[in-house]
């Protein structure tokens, strides 16, 4: 069975791992970055989006643009797709509020945390 890598593959964290506290709190540790934490709540995320193949192939994700290099997006449709969800391994893409933006690995803990963090909004 994949399991996740739980860390963030692109953007501006890119390198970070990320953790999850409680079944409602995740957060992006600073160690490897050498910053503060970052904790995944809607006070520190203004958007995210589970990427998927066909969000990908569409070119529709606001979140992605300028985040990755054109090179990468073939790698990141196997990451996304279907299949890695049912094994569950999910790729998040997040808008932070200081216009900073992330694409992580996460697994199904992580992303099920910080999905009902946001809509607990």
């Amino acid at each position: 069975m994949a399991s996740a890598r739980n860390i963030v593959l692109a953007g501006d964290y890119a390198g970070a791992r990320v953790f999850c506290i409680s079944a409602k709190l995740a957060y992006i540790s600073g160690t490897m970055t050498k910053t503060d934490d970052i904790y995944l709540t809607e006070k520190n995320i203004v958007r995210f989006e589970l990427m998927t193949d066909d969000l990908i192939r569409s070119g529709n994700s606001l979140l992605l643009t300028g985040v990755l290099d054109p090179a990468c997006l073939g790698k990141l449709r196997l990451r996304a797709s279907e299949s890695m969800q049912k094994k569950g391994v999910y790729t998040v893409a997040v808008k932070f509020h200081d216009d900073k933006r992330s694409l992580m690995e996460v697994d199904e803990r992580i992303y099920h945390a910080v999905a009902r963090r946001m809509m607990n909004e």
